[in-house]
């Protein structure tokens, strides 16, 4: 288990990480005090269950051999649940490595569950539990401890045998493509970037006002526009319900802003109040909503439908022994519903095993019996 803190260190490690078939990485950052996250810690595994810690804290430390490693095409590059390490990745190199695996997404196909932690994953293939009173580190604070750094290292040391359980499962019952749809979705970009545009769409808020629905996308906005300029989380400028109370009730002056209970005034300035209620004045006198009737979705679905339907998904996702999700998501299920066939559950190998029952209770050719305390699809 070793730290590495020397420019040198990293080159060697990583001349020697060059001829491996994959090597597995995760990554340690604080994200609570940032708009985006800070790495505090890189971990890169090989495929033997060796593990190395790299500091990026170092002040000058080289991190360019371990960045071209990452971009390596040649190596599989095994993660768990890479979401957020993706984006941190994708905020320095401006890139997603590839070729990727996730052992979250295999283990959906192989009966883990939905979302299956790194933790259980540890303790159901490799029959080890992992000491987790570490896993609330402060990882920006030095020096780090012998037990933190373990820790750590932990989280790469067992995912090669993971990993290599994982594909045999996969393999033995003919699901290796059945996860390239969910590795696939790690490329999509736009899911590392938020457009202050489009910054609107994270919060969960619908009125039949137009106004109120424009004031409230001018003030998410200008909020993604300040979060990211003073590099800290969107709700240290404002939290999403008071962009909600503002865009039903927007102020008049700064007066009435300072006001507004909830308000954290701490990041702000008066210059920064002035271009909330500019963005306030802008929603008003906009009388384009394109955009909102571009993304208001058609709620008019039947629920016992999507009860039936989510039924459906759950029998034969027992009868594969596999996660639902990875079958089949909440909006695909409503989408289907809606009538809707450009869905991904009603292509490939998701259409045989699910799909094709859908789309017979769509149809009214379909009648669901129970016998022994298992639902019968007919």
């Amino acid at each position: 288990m070793t730290l590495i803190i020397q420019s040198d260190e990293i080159l060697d490690l990583c001349n020697k990480l060059k001829s491996e078939k994959f090597i597995c990485v995760d990554t340690e950052f604080i994200r609570e005090k940032y708009y985006h996250p800070k790495l505090c810690l890189i971990q890169i595994g090989d495929s033997k269950g060796n593990g190395w810690a790299i500091d990026p804290l170092i002040k000058n430390i080289n991190l360019q051999p371990l960045y071209e490693l990452f971009l390596n095409v040649k190596i599989l590059k095994v993660f768990h649940s890479p979401r957020q390490d993706f984006e941190i990745i994708f905020n320095i190199l401006n890139k997603i490595p590839k070729p990727i695996f996730d052992t979250q997404s295999a283990a959906m196909a192989c009966g883990f569950g939905d979302s299956a932690s790194y933790e259980s994953l540890v303790n159901n293939i490799v029959n080890i539990n992992l000491d987790k009173s570490a896993r609330f580190t402060d990882w920006q604070v030095r020096p780090l401890s012998k037990k933190q750094i373990d820790y750590a290292i932990s989280d790469v040391t067992h995912l090669s045998k993971i990993y290599t359980y994982l594909c045999e499962e996969m393999i033995k019952n003919n699901r290796l493509d059945w996860i390239k749809e969910e590795i696939h979705k790690f490329f999509d970009l736009s899911i590392y970037v938020t457009e202050p545009a489009n910054a609107w769409k994270r919060i969960k808020f619908f009125s039949s006002n137009k106004i109120t629905m424009s004031v409230f996308k001018e003030i998410a906005q200008i909020r993604e526009e300040l979060a990211k300029s003073l590099n800290v989380p969107r709700n240290k400028i404002m939290r999403d319900d008071i962009i909600i109370k503002l865009a039903k009730n927007p102020p008049k002056d700064i007066a009435e802003l300072d006001k507004l209970r909830g308000m954290n005034l701490k990041y702000m300035n008066s210059s920064h109040k002035t271009l909330i209620l500019k963005s306030i004045e802008t929603g008003k006198k906009n009388n384009n909503t394109d955009w909102l009737n571009n993304n208001v979705k058609n709620n008019n679905v039947s629920k016992a439908v999507i009860d039936i339907l989510k039924i459906i998904l759950l029998s034969c996702a027992e009868k594969y022994n596999i996660s639902p999700l990875l079958i089949a998501n909440r909006e695909d299920i409503k989408h289907i519903a809606q009538g809707k066939k450009d869905v991904k559950a009603l292509k490939g190998w998701r259409y045989e095993i699910f799909g094709s029952s859908a789309l017979k209770l769509i149809e009214g050719s379909l009648t669901l019996t129970v016998k022994d305390g298992s639902v019968i699809i007919e």
